[in-house]
C-alpha cells in the first residue's frame, strides 16, 4: 500500500484534497457555512476590488451596519456613526482595515466567475493543494518519501482544515500558506540557498494573515543559529520586499505607511475588554472584575474632530493600550485563559459538541504524539524550529485571540511530528532519529 502511495503520490494527493471538500461543498448545497464569522468583511473587499473601486467599502454597506447593528453597547458605538464601519473605517474611501491578500485574490477570481460560492471553494482548494504538496516535500525530503506522503494525506484529511475550505475567509490559506513557509525555510537551513524564496512566502503570507510578522524572527534566527548569514539577510529583504508595495499604497491612499490592519486596534480593544467579553458570552471573575482600575477607558473613545481611518484607529488603539498598562492582572489572567483555549481541543471560535469530538479523536492524540517526538527529536534542528513556530503561535495569540480556530495553522507541526512517530516506530527508511 505504502508503495503504491509513493509511486502514484500526485495524484494521491489531489485525489485526497479534492474528494472530501467536493463533499462538503456538496452537504452545502453550494453555499458558504453558518455561522457567517468574518465572511461578509471579506467578500464585501472582493467584490468592491472586482467592480474597480479597490478596497473600500460602500456607503450602502455602512448605512446597513448603522440601521440593523445589534442591540449592545459594542455595536452601538462603532455602528452609531453613519458613513463608518466599526466606527473607524470611512465608507466609500480606500481602506487599510484588513490584509489585501485574500480579498485581492478572490476578486481576480470574481472578474471570471462573478461573485459566486464556487469561487471561495477554488481558491481555498488550490491553497489546499498546495500545503498539500509543501508537506510532502518537506516531510519526504527531511526524513524518506514512506513518511512524506503520509503526512500529505493525513493533512489533507484533517478534519479542521476540510471544514474551512468553505469558508471566505484567510483561514484556509493561512493554514496552507505555513507549510510553505516552513519546508523553504528548512530548505535554506539546509542548502544554505533559497533564503529569499523562505522570505517571500513569509511576505505573502503575511499579506494574507498579518498576525505572521512574529515568525520572520522565528525563521532568521533559526538560519542565524545554523550559520546561514547570507540566506538569513536574503529572508528579510524578501519579506521586507513582498511588504513593500502594501505599505507605499498606503502612502498614496491614506496619507501614511501603515504596515498592520487598521481594524487590529479594534481587536485590541475588544479582546481585553471586560464588557466586550461578556457579550460573547465570557465573565470573569469577581476578584478581576473588583480589581479593575481606570474602568472609564473601557467606554468606547469619542470620535469627534477624527475624520479618518489612521485617526480613529490610533485613537481607539491608545486607549485599549492604556488599558492593558492599567490592568497587569487582568491582562495576565486573560493572557492565561487564552493559551488554554488556544490548546484545548474545544471553546473559542470553535466551540460545540461536533468540534469537541473532532478534537477529542483528531488533536489530543496528535498533540500527545508531537510532545513525545519533540522530545525524542531534540536534537534535531528542523524539529526544533517547527516546535518554535508553534510555541510563538501560542505566545503571540495568548495575547490577543484565544480559541482553537487560532491554532489549527500550527496543527501541521503536529501533524507532521506525529507522522515522524508512527514512521519511526514502523522503521521505514529514513525516518530514525536524528
Amino acid at each position: 500500500m505504502l508503495t503504491f502511495a509513493v509511486r502514484n503520490r500526485v495524484a494521491l494527493i489531489a485525489a485526497f484534497v479534492l474528494l472530501p471538500r467536493l463533499a462538503w461543498f456538496a452537504m452545502l448545497g453550494g453555499s458558504l457555512p453558518s455561522p457567517d464569522r468574518d465572511q461578509r468583511f471579506y467578500l464585501r473587499l472582493a467584490d468592491s476590488f472586482a467592480a474597480g473601486n479597490g478596497l473600500s467599502f460602500s456607503e450602502e454597506t455602512a448605512w446597513y451596519k448603522s440601521v440593523f447593528r445589534e442591540d449592545s453597547f459594542v455595536a452601538e458605538n462603532w455602528s452609531g456613526e453613519s458613513g463608518y464601519l466599526f466606527g473607524v473605517i470611512p465608507a466609500g474611501e480606500p481602506t487599510a482595515a484588513i490584509e489585501p491578500g485574500y480579498p485581492l485574490l478572490l476578486g481576480l477570481l470574481f472578474l471570471l466567475t462573478g461573485p459566486v460560492a464556487g469561487a471561495v471553494f477554488m481558491v481555498n482548494c488550490a491553497a489546499a493543494l498546495l500545503g498539500a504538496w509543501a508537506v510532502w516535500k518537506l516531510v519526504g525530503t527531511g526524513w524518506g518519501e514512506g513518511a512524506g506522503i503520509t503526512a500529505a494525506l493525513a493533512w489533507t484529511v484533517y478534519p479542521y482544515f476540510v471544514y474551512y475550505t468553505a469558508y471566505a475567509m484567510t483561514d484556509s490559506l493561512h493554514i496552507s500558506l505555513l507549510p510553505v513557509v516552513i519546508w523553504l525555510t528548512v530548505r535554506a537551513s539546509d542548502t544554505g540557498r533559497g533564503g529569499l524564496l523562505a522570505g517571500a512566502s513569509s511576505g505573502i503570507l503575511f499579506l494574507f494573515r498579518s498576525t505572521v510578522l512574529f515568525i520572520v524572527p522565528v525563521q532568521a534566527a533559526y538560519l542565524l543559529i545554523r550559520r546561514r548569514w547570507r540566506a538569513g539577510a536574503a529572508l528579510i529583504a524578501a519579506f521586507a520586499a513582498c511588504c513593500l508595495p502594501w505599505v507605499v499604497r498606503n502612502q498614496i491612499e491614506l496619507g501614511a505607511p501603515i504596515l498592520l490592519p487598521t481594524k487590529g486596534s479594534l481587536n485590541l480593544w475588544m479582546r481585553n475588554n471586560p464588557e466586550a467579553l461578556e457579550i460573547e458570552g465570557q465573565n470573569l471573575p469577581d476578584w478581576i472584575m473588583d480589581g479593575l482600575k481606570r474602568p472609564e477607558l473601557m467606554a468606547y473613545p469619542s470620535m469627534e474632530g477624527l475624520e479618518t481611518e489612521l485617526e480613529r484607529s490610533t485613537a481607539l488603539s491608545e486607549r485599549a493600550a492604556e488599558f492593558m498598562m492599567a490592568n497587569p492582572v487582568l491582562i495576565t489572567y486573560l493572557s492565561a485563559r487564552r493559551f488554554l483555549e488556544f490548546m484545548s481541543p474545544i471553546g473559542g471560535t470553535m466551540g460545540g459538541l461536533g468540534p469537541a469530538l473532532v478534537g477529542f479523536v483528531t488533536y489530543l492524540p496528535l498533540l500527545a504524539a508531537a510532545l513525545v517526538e519533540t522530545f525524542r527529536r531534540r536534537r534535531d534542528g528542523r524539529v526544533l524550529f517547527m516546535a518554535a513556530v508553534f510555541a510563538a503561535y501560542a505566545g503571540m495569540h495568548s495575547l490577543s485571540h484565544g480559541g482553537v480556530r487560532y491554532r489549527l495553522p500550527v496543527d501541521t507541526v503536529l501533524i507532521i511530528l506525529a507522522t515522524l512517530m508512527l514512521a519511526r516506530r514502523l522503521r521505514w527508511k529514513g525516518a530514525e532519529d536524528a
